[in-house]
């Protein structure tokens, strides 16, 4: 991050076009040309080689100079262009310099807005350990045959801020979505440990309904499904609350694989409350009562 901050402080608009340059070529090209950067921004290729010459010092592109001389962004390139554009926005003021969290697909950081409000900065980083296992779990890359890491990473994000812009105003216990720009996200400040590292619960048989809860409302009055819910996406505030992270994944409840994501949440947390708390969840009986509140509103 000290590079891409570093980058904020010291490049120039001319330096932003040509980032930006590189990002839509990244569509057409494995590495995008010289002369489509040119073209792109108006500027001659003597002018984009030297710039991009500068640019290299802090890491947000990559170079190869065979067959051609090409680039592409890294991802401290598209940090870059996410947070200038939140900055631009008025949302993002500050950022921490070390994560508060490093998942394997995802750094979450600290923000300050220009309100000063204390904020999560998310940055997807979908791919970065399997890019195959990415497209083939992730029913919203759908059959796009060729998809960078870096379009994935957008399509996450947005997929997770759009989940939370449904499910917040229903009272789900989420984080708040607050803005979002190509692979960041930023919602309300996540304080709390994971539910699989929490200390014993005080009454975990609480927190396992309230989580069951939030999964039925999710389906009545938002009519979605999480799709990947665990004790590792789950948050316990100090007060033994419950914060439902990691949103990418959610479908519609008229989704073809709704019913089975559905059925698998609900064994997650039953499976989970049973193996670590000796608490005994029907979740079978949960999921039937469920699906006939359902039938009985068709």
């Amino acid at each position: 991050m000290k590079y891409v901050l570093e980058a904020l402080k010291r490049l120039t608009e001319k330096d932003h076009r040509i980032l930006i340059a590189i990002e839509h070529g990244m569509s057409k090209h494995e590495y995008v040309p010289v002369k489509f950067i040119s073209n792109f921004t108006e500027l001659s290729e003597e002018y984009v080689l030297e710039r991009l010459k500068y640019i290299r010092r802090f890491k947000l592109v990559k170079r190869i100079g065979v067959p051609y001389i090409g680039y592409i962004l890294t991802y401290k390139g598209y940090d870059f262009l996410a947070l200038k554009a939140l900055r631009e926005q008025s949302t993002l003021k500050a950022i921490s310099l070390k994560p508060l969290g490093i998942g394997k697909e995802a750094d979450v950081y600290e923000g300050i807005t220009f309100s000063d409000e204390r904020v999560a900065v998310k940055f997807h980083r979908v791919g970065r350990t399997s890019f195959r296992k990415t497209r083939k779990y992730r029913t919203y890359v759908g059959e796009r045959r060729h998809i960078s890491w870096l379009y994935q990473s957008r399509l996450a994000a947005t997929r997770e801020f759009e989940a939370l812009v449904m499910a917040f105003p229903k009272g789900i216990r989420c984080p708040r979505p607050i803005s979002h720009n190509r692979h960041v996200i930023v919602t309300s400040v996540i304080d709390g440990v994971l539910l699989k590292e929490v200390p014993p619960l005080e009454d975990p048989e609480e927190v396992a309904y309230e989580i069951l809860e939030n999964i039925k409302k999710l389906w009545n009055d938002v009519e979605i499904v999480h799709g990947d819910l665990s004790e590792y996406n789950i948050m316990i505030t100090g007060e033994e609350k419950i914060l439902i992270i990691d949103w990418p994944q959610w479908v519609s409840k008229y989704h073809p694989s709704a019913y089975m994501l559905l059925r698998r949440d609900i064994e997650n947390v039953v499976k989970f409350f049973k193996r670590k708390y000796r608490v005994s969840l029907d979740g079978e009986s949960f999921l039937k009562e469920l699906i006939q509140e359902e039938n009985k509103k068709i």
